[in-house]
């Protein structure tokens, strides 16, 4: 039983079971598991032994289309070593099922939480302390993801509306100038989705769920943050200063602003291929929707020509 399909399909009992088989195997037999609804790209599973309470994660179904669970795993570590995440404790390369320790007391932050002066703050204690560190084995750009994303779709034969088509006519030459001005690569986690940011009163902030984790440009972290939580322009000055040290250049305000564009450009992509291969409980169509029709609103906005501009 070693197929993602065989494992993201068992239920507690038969995942219970099974997972003693696997090798170097460390938490014994005696295990109860206990489904986490969050998440997805992965089923998500608390699990419990004599000996404490732990986290597992279980690839998801046509996942592995998109993520690199050897690079995952590295940069899981990576950020463990720095205190950006949680302890790993076991990976399976063959099935790509880990086990990390569990984070007591924290849970997954709201918009809300982000938004707060010290959830702003933290995010930014992150994202520099993250950034900071060991370049990983693997670099995987923003550019690269929304490239990867718009051949998987066309692999699968999908329709892409008009205005869908319009955001990859709008965005393909600016993606162009901005690689051809020079990337800045750093270690990234690249999922900006708020439940990956943990939060516990009185403890720092904490990331999870490192399967998009690669080297990447420096800005699309931080953008992509800036416009999903549509914080406004001033703010983000302030921010930037705070997580470089420096008040921003009207070329680092352009990147940061491009990057949020092109967040959505990739997060859109990847539902609309996520609508076709993915069989779980989430209305992909809709978010991707979402996604490419706020894209398109920022491609067509004045700003963005000016952004482009100051590259």
């Amino acid at each position: 039983m070693t197929t993602e399909t065989a494992w993201h399909a068992l239920g507690a009992g038969a995942l219970a079971a099974a997972l003693p088989a696997l090798p170097h195997w460390p938490f014994g037999s005696d295990l109860r598991m206990e489904r986490i609804s969050s998440g997805t790209t992965n089923v998500n599973w608390r699990m419990l032994s004599p000996d404490g309470i732990r986290f597992l994660k279980v690839p998801g179904l046509g996942a592995d289309a998109f993520v690199d669970r050897q690079a995952a795993h590295e940069a899981a570590v990576v950020a463990a070593t720095t205190g950006v995440g949680p302890a790993v404790l076991y990976f399976d390369a063959a099935t790509g099922i880990e086990v990390s320790a569990f984070l007591d007391g924290y849970r997954s932050s709201g918009a809300g939480d982000l938004l707060s002066p010290e959830g702003m703050s933290e995010v930014m204690r992150l994202y520099r302390q993250l950034h900071g560190g060991e370049l990983l084995s693997v670099t995987k750009t923003l550019f690269d993801m929304i490239d990867e994303h718009r051949a998987q779709i066309a692999d699968t034969g999908r329709t892409l509306q008009p205005y869908q088509r319009e955001v990859q006519e709008r965005w393909q030459p600016i993606q162009e100038r901005y690689v051809a001005a020079g990337l800045e690569l750093v270690p990234g986690h690249n999922d900006p989705n708020p439940p990956n940011f943990m939060v516990k009163a009185g403890a720092p902030m904490m990331l999870i769920d490192f399967d998009y984790a690669a080297n990447t440009d420096r800005y699309y972290e931080l953008g992509a943050y800036l416009t999903i939580l549509g914080i406004p322009a001033d703010v983000r000055s302030a921010l930037f200063a705070r997580y470089a040290g420096a008040e921003p250049t009207e070329g680092q305000l352009a990147r940061l602003y491009l990057s949020g564009v092109g967040t959505l450009v990739k997060w859109g992509h990847w539902a609309l291929y996520n609508s076709v291969v993915r069989d779980i409980d989430f209305d992909y169509e809709k978010y991707g929707a979402g996604m490419l029709l706020g894209a398109l609103t920022m491609l067509r906005s004045d700003e963005c020509a000016r952004a482009v501009a100051a590259l």
